[in-house]
């Protein structure tokens, strides 16, 4: 029986691996299909795409924010401005109100302070960050020179100490990117809200895929990041 369950928890593990490692591998490819459809989709409100931006950041932002331009792909909120892409702004499609209402979304985070822990959790973890990999070759070292009979036994015990250490950055890594996520889905929930107000159930649902699709982006990430190292994935900076 205990075979059964051994081998039962083995297969239910290894479909897990699957997983992460597909939605590693593909989740971006899935946002840029979802994303495309969303293009092929004009809103019917007939609003501009600055109209939209003009009158959420009026009314929930106090009128805080500009709009600055990006890269595509780089579309972004940062204190005071919400920086869009050239696709975003030249088009009145469902992805790019869906793209705009996200950021925005961001913008009632940062006045709600909902965003400002993450930020400053993730500035201290970019530094925690640089010790990863020298507290792995640190130990690595100590490791060989210790099995060698080079130094006294105890210095082997140092040596996995530092690998512990290593493996405890890697676990913080882990949780900052989930808290991440956390932070994009409520953006795009704020977004969706926002969206509601302006459009018809369908056009939210589609608008609601859309964003979904994105944030599997962000698992994407989390998942190369603790799978880097099978190979068989491409491995994600541990802080970004």
């Amino acid at each position: 029986m205990w075979l059964y369950i051994v081998i039962g928890i083995g297969v239910l593990f290894f479909l897990l691996i699957c997983f992460c490692l597909a939605v590693a591998n593909f989740s971006f490819d899935n946002f840029k299909e979802k994303r495309q459809e969303a293009m092929g989709y004009v809103a019917q409100n007939g609003m501009n795409i600055l109209d939209f931006v003009a009158i959420i950041n009026e009314k929930y932002l106090d009128g805080a924010l500009q709009v600055t331009r990006c890269d595509e792909y780089m579309d972004h909120f940062s204190p005071g401005y919400i920086a869009l892409s050239p696709s975003t702004l030249s088009s009145n499609s469902l992805a790019s109100f869906s793209t705009i209402a996200h950021e925005l979304g961001h913008g009632l985070q940062y006045k709600k302070q909902e965003l400002n822990r993450q930020w400053q959790r993730r500035s201290k973890n970019r530094i925690i960050g640089k010790f990863f990999i020298p507290l792995i070759l640190i130990g690595i070292v100590l490791a060989v020179i210790s099995l060698l009979n080079l130094v006294p036994t105890f210095v082997l015990y140092i040596g996995i100490g530092f690998f512990g250490l290593a493996f405890l950055i890697f676990l913080l890594a882990c949780y900052t990117k989930y808290k991440e996520i956390k932070i994009e889905k409520g953006a795009s929930k704020y977004g969706l809200e926002f969206l509601s107000e302006c459009m018809t159930k369908e056009e939210v649902k589609i608008c609601a895929e859309f964003l979904n699709s994105a944030r599997l982006t962000y698992w994407g990430s989390l998942f190369r990041t603790m799978l880097g190292w099978t190979m068989l994935t491409k491995s994600d900076k541990m802080f970004k």
